[in-house]
């Protein structure tokens, strides 16, 4: 019997709190009827992001070349106060025409797999170095506000963990390294231009419609219930962060003052093997006695950090911000998401 087709889980509910609706309510006043620009919107955590935009009665512009972007996910999106462009960040004369009226813009297109920028830097730098310059030039010239998507690839092989955002950064591959490069432009626009800016280090973000080690194992264990491959030793560790979590830091910081030329980590706070994260999804799919794990030995991947685990003090300080979601409640609520949609596993490397 296949445990896709037979387990029934709930969605568990986030919050409902009064603190929850006050903050609903405070975003609204500032996004309802507001135009904002979402460039990489196609992709994974930008349908999340324009989905929760359009929620708070904002006009949304979806910037994005569908390299890597599903149009599905714009079909899937409320059409009402929603514009597609198709365009790329490297031409910045379109992305100028995009934002031309945008009162943010939240730039979340990226070559984001660390793999294929070890094969291509060239393609990797001139995405997310270049094309986050033109993303600045053009908050410039028409005085938007950006927050901007980096990752926790910036820290590399972090020496201390918890990781703080003031850690050196030492990228151990390209993709880390353009986004250093780009969290440069972000700081020089800040400081010789005035432009706002919120930098957001996202660390393994997971949910509907993404990508990663957890959809990963997720296909494997649908095609093949009785074995599990994973990539590298198992012990390597991430920090995972529900979508919901990272699309709330994301609004929270676009409308607070206190984080214009700030620089966050988005993480749970938490970190968890490779190996642990398998045994717990086993269990979930009842799967326990029937799957066995297979691993490949070595580093899974050139550019592979071997821990993420974020410091989440000081966006908890300023922003009154913190994950809602727990790893276990999130995979849960994931399979009950693909089983009710019927998602394909296919797999993007946009933001």
């Amino acid at each position: 019997m296949n445990p896709f087709d037979e387990r029934i889980l709930t969605t568990p509910c986030l919050s409902d709190s009064s603190a929850s609706t006050r903050e609903e309510r405070k975003l609204r006043k500032v996004f309802e009827d507001t135009y904002v620009a979402v460039t990489g919107g196609a992709g994974f955590l930008g349908f999340h992001l324009c989905k929760k935009l359009l929620e708070l009665g904002a006009n949304v512009k979806i910037y994005d070349n569908l390299s890597t972007g599903n149009s599905k996910n714009i079909d899937d999106l409320t059409q009402k106060k929603l514009e597609f462009i198709r365009g790329d960040v490297r031409d910045l004369g379109a992305l100028e025409n995009c934002v031309k009226n945008c009162e943010f813009i939240f730039h979340l297109a990226a070559q984001s797999s660390v793999p294929y920028s070890m094969i291509h830097p060239t393609e990797d730098f001139e995405v997310n170095a270049r094309g986050t310059l033109n993303v600045l030039e053009s908050a410039r010239k028409k005085g938007a506000r950006i927050v901007f998507t980096s990752t926790s690839a910036v820290y590399g092989n972090a020496e201390k963990t918890p990781t703080p955002e003031d850690h050196p950064t030492q990228p151990i591959s390209f993709y880390g390294l353009s986004k250093c490069v780009a969290e440069d432009y972000c700081r020089f626009y800040h400081k010789n231009y005035g432009v706002e800016v919120v930098v957001l280090r996202i660390f393994n973000a997971y949910g509907l419609r993404g990508h990663g080690v957890i959809p990963d194992f997720l296909s494997k264990l649908k095609r093949i219930p009785h074995k599990l491959e994973v990539l590298g030793t198992g012990e390597q560790s991430r920090d995972f962060i529900h979508a919901s979590d990272v699309v709330r830091a994301f609004v929270l910081c676009a409308q607070s003052q206190k984080a214009d030329g700030e620089v966050y980590n988005v993480g749970s706070g938490t970190t968890i093997s490779v190996t642990a994260l398998a045994k717990m999804i086993i269990a979930l799919l009842n799967l326990r006695g029937v799957t066995k794990l297979f691993f490949t030995g070595g580093q899974a991947w050139a550019g592979d950090a071997k821990l993420t685990h974020a410091d989440i003090s000081k966006i908890i300080g300023d922003l009154n911000w913190r994950p809602l979601l727990k790893l276990k409640d999130g995979i849960e609520n994931l399979l009950s998401q693909k089983r009710d949609t019927g998602q394909s596993q296919r797999s993007c490397r946009c933001e």
